[in-house]
Parts: structure tokens; C-alpha cells; sequence
């Protein structure tokens, strides 16, 4: 009898332990959302040359003023001075330039995506000179391998990311 108890007691508590774990089913396209990257856009901007137009105490600095628009929504720029590697802003949805190691870029996100569909969203980033960049993003998901396949483009190019602008810039 006490052989049965304890028994007892221990499938219970396996089951209780077990029934807890979310189980994710690999052949319903639902569930293979979670556990994806989410989107992050890292921008960088540049003249001819390479330099950096986006260091805010340069007189060549570009984004003053810049406004990015998604979804039907505005974010205009806030400024973040110096970004500490392991601090998270992955949680909040902005249009930030940021500076990391010396390097200052813009970045807009964190945008989670939690079911597994193919995804395309655009950016446009409106200057102080009224010009404007469009980025278009698309996430397919092939659910036979269980992978994703971002791509990029700016104006209408494909391009690699961090996505980098080039700028032409009076002298």
C-alpha cells in the first residue's frame, strides 16, 4: 500500500510539473511565431566620404528635425547620448539616434511579432531638407525548416542591415 502511495505521488507530481511547460506544435504556423527575433531598424548615415552625419555636435549634422513615420504613426527624433551595451531599450518603439562605441545611428523598433506569418512594414524617414527615405521590411517564414528570411530595402534596393544612408551634403 505504501508502494502505491508514493507511486501515486510521484506520477502526480510529474503531471503537475509536466502540464505546466507550454507546448509549441510544430506543424501549426501559429505557434513557430514565438521565439523569433523581433524587428529592430538600425540606420547608419553618411556623406560621399564616410563621415558621419549624424553626430549631433558636428556642423554637418543631418537628422535635426528628422521625423520617421510607420504605420500611420509619427516618432520624431529623441536623442539618446551614449547607449551601455548591456542597458535594453528592446522594449521601447521610437526613432532614437543613439551612440555606441562612438558610432551614432538611428534606430526604431523593438517591433515583436507574435504569430508566424510573412511580415512586410515600411519606414520613411523625412529630413530637415525635405527629402525622405523609404525602407520596406519583409519576414517570410518557411515552416518546413523552421526559419525566417528578412530582407531590407531602401528606396526601392535592396540593401544589407544596419542599412546605411548616403548622404550628399553642401560644402
Amino acid at each position: 500500500m505504501k508502494r502505491i502511495i508514493i507511486v501515486s505521488i510521484l506520477l502526480v507530481s510529474i503531471l503537475a510539473v509536466s502540464s505546466c511547460e507550454p507546448t509549441i506544435d510544430p506543424d501549426d504556423p501559429e505557434d513557430m511565431g514565438r521565439g523569433w527575433p523581433p524587428i529592430e531598424m538600425r540606420v547608419y548615415v553618411v556623406d560621399e566620404s564616410g563621415r558621419s552625419l549624424l553626430d549631433p555636435k558636428s556642423e554637418c549634422f543631418f537628422a535635426e528635425g528628422a521625423m520617421l513615420k510607420h504605420r500611420g504613426s509619427e516618432y520624431q527624433l529623441y536623442i539618446i547620448p551614449q547607449v551601455d551595451i548591456k542597458s535594453s531599450v528592446s522594449r521601447y518603439i521610437g526613432f532614437l539616434l543613439m551612440n555606441q562605441d562612438g558610432q551614432y545611428f538611428l534606430h526604431f523598433g523593438t517591433i515583436d511579432i507574435h504569430v508566424a506569418k510573412d511580415y512586410e512594414t515600411d519606414f520613411i524617414i523625412y529630413w530637415k531638407n525635405n527629402t525622405r527615405d523609404s525602407i520596406h521590411f519583409s519576414r517570410r517564414y518557411n515552416h518546413t525548416l523552421h526559419e525566417v528570411d528578412d530582407k531590407w530595402k531602401l528606396n526601392g534596393t535592396e540593401t544589407t542591415h544596419p542599412i546605411v544612408i548616403i548622404k550628399a551634403v553642401g560644402r
